[in-house]
């Protein structure tokens, strides 16, 4: 610990102040953060590993009062998903650890950091509120089957014709299926310490990408984070550990949001805004997440 905090910087001491530099330096005129809401099908590459996502486009704008903002891709998922995966990335293999569980908030749908993920880790858990567990379990069930995304890149074209490299990757798949455990959770009406499978888990990082749109769900949201770091803190299997680390990005938009997000966040955690620096080298997603791009990853740690 001692050695992995000093490549995050000074943690943030006034949150009102790191509101201002975020919004003072967000660029104009974005969109909402959509991939593409009018496809039903997207495919995705996350470095070597590539994806055939599927979403639901008439969900996100149907009436829905509980929210649907879970039924399709957010750029910044895969980005983050990218930035966590490439082979450059020293800061991941330092939290991703072959003996890691991952638990995370809002994944919608789409399952793209799960799968992606998965495999680095011993457990990864996918949670979110019942609307969106379908999708995302087909999306899983799916994406670690024998199958290839369409397009196929050339080099799974290649692998799907070589029967050892088909075999291994089929092997591989099964293996990232049988890591992911998706789970119901909404942080409005559920304390995530009464889930029994979420409980003795020994929790090592907890993600939420994307998840920081609505001033009402901030603090339920920040609440389930602080519950999660004292199961993470307390794992049956290894007691008295140091509580996990929980990493939020987001994609800037409302100033109200995201102040009362920090807010929240600041009061319970001790929080980083991770530097440039550990996104230097790391392809096309760590440039896009460098201060400026729009978005911000920032890491916590239970006070």
């Amino acid at each position: 610990m001692d050695k992995f905090l000093p490549l995050l910087g000074d943690e943030i001491g006034d949150p009102d102040e790191e509101c201002f530099l975020l919004l003072s330096n967000k660029p104009d005129n974005r969109d909402l953060g959509f991939v593409d809401r009018t496809r039903p099908t997207i495919p995705v590459s996350i470095n070597s590993q590539d994806f055939l996502i599927h979403q639901s486009p008439s969900l996100l704008t149907s009436a829905r009062g509980a929210g649907t903002t879970g039924a399709v891709l957010w750029k910044v998922t895969p980005l983050l998903a990218g930035w966590l995966t490439h082979p450059s990335n020293v800061f991941a293999s330092r939290i991703l650890r072959p003996t890691s569980t991952v638990v995370e908030l809002g994944a919608g749908t789409s399952g793209v950091l799960a799968l992606s993920l998965a495999p680095l880790v011993a457990g990864y858990i996918a949670t979110d509120q019942q609307y969106c567990l379908k999708l995302l379990r087909k999306n899983i069930s799916e994406n670690s089957g024998d199958r290839q995304a369409d397009p196929p890149t050339s080099s799974r074209a290649k692998a799907a014709g070589n029967p050892d490299k088909r075999s291994k990757r089929a092997t591989e798949n099964a293996r990232r299926k049988e890591k992911i455990t998706v789970l119901p959770l909404d942080w409005q009406l559920t304390q995530a310490t009464s889930i029994p499978e979420l409980q003795d888990k020994g929790i090592d990082l907890i993600i939420a990408a994307d998840c920081i749109y609505n001033e009402s769900l901030v603090q339920p949201l920040v609440d389930t984070m602080a519950d999660l770091s004292g199961l993470g803190r307390t794992g049956e299997h290894r007691p008295d550990r140091p509580a996990p680390f929980v990493m939020v990005a987001q994609e800037l938009r409302s100033p109200d949001v995201l102040e009362a997000f920090m807010a929240a966040f600041c009061s319970k955690f001790t929080v980083w805004r991770l530097p440039d620096a550990l996104y230097e080298g790391c392809g096309d997603s760590g440039r896009e997440l460098m201060d400026g791009g729009g978005y911000v990853v920032h890491l916590g740690i239970l006070k």
